[in-house]
């Protein structure tokens, strides 16, 4: 048990870097688009309910709900609480003892009275719930783990909040690079965690041989922006 909250307190300190996101940006005044650097902080959740390739259909709703008050600059605070609420884009399930994949994406913070804010989120590491230590409610014990929301992360790839030019009105997310997130083993047994900032989906959970099974509870870190308003993600 011991073991597992280090490991979760390591993998939340080694994400502490500044990411960031290009987002198209629409302004509904002027119809002008353009792009813009958004800043990304982390942000510790735990899984609502549980995510599994052999039950989950597209659409089927996710939510994930914060630990720890998550501060993003020049944004309003999500306190703790707050539900980070998506869907589930693609599932495949597995055939024959063959691989398994189950995409998802948080886009929306609701807040506890009921106010929803438009996201943008990456989940850059999972790791197992507190092996039922639970509080009343059925959320998982926090570990105590240091949790900077208002922290920057360092080493992504991009600005820090500040336009990027020029002007364009045909932005597109830039592809993937080697200084962003890949493919890697997470801390739930069996599966593998697929994200980048980069795109537009929160991530993707991969099982080799077996249906992706990620449990209630399961603890999330991820990379979070509040969209502005009249701002188009694409």
């Amino acid at each position: 048990m011991k073991d597992l909250r280090r490991g979760f307190s390591l993998g939340v300190a080694s994400l502490l870097f500044v990411a960031s996101a290009m987002v198209h940006a629409q302004d509904a005044g002027s119809g002008e688009a353009t792009v813009r650097t958004l800043q990304m902080v982390p942000a510790r959740a735990y899984l609502s309910k549980t995510l599994d390739a052999k039950k989950a259909k597209q659409g089927d709703p996710v939510t994930a709900k914060l630990l720890d008050d998550v501060k993003v600059p020049g944004a309003q605070v999500l306190p703790k609480g707050t539900l980070l609420v998506g869907h589930i884009d693609q599932v495949q399930p597995s055939e024959n003892k063959g691989d398994s994949s189950v995409q998802v994406t948080f886009d929306k913070a609701q807040l506890k009275g009921g106010q929803e804010v438009p996201v943008k989120t990456t989940v850059m590491q999972i790791s197992p719930p507190n092996n039922g230590m639970q509080a009343a409610g059925g959320a998982p014990v926090s570990d105590g783990a240091p949790m900077a929301g208002s922290a920057p992360m360092s080493g992504g790839s991009g600005g820090r909040g500040s336009m990027a030019p020029p002007p364009t009105s045909n932005a597109q997310m830039p592809p993937p690079t080697s200084d962003t997130p890949a493919s890697q083993p997470s801390g739930v047994e069996g599966v593998t965690l697929q994200s980048d900032i980069h795109q537009s989906n929160s991530g993707t959970f991969v099982s080799k041989g077996r249906n992706v099974h990620v449990p209630e509870g399961t603890q999330m870190q991820f990379a979070v922006t509040i969209v502005p308003a009249n701002t188009h993600m694409q």
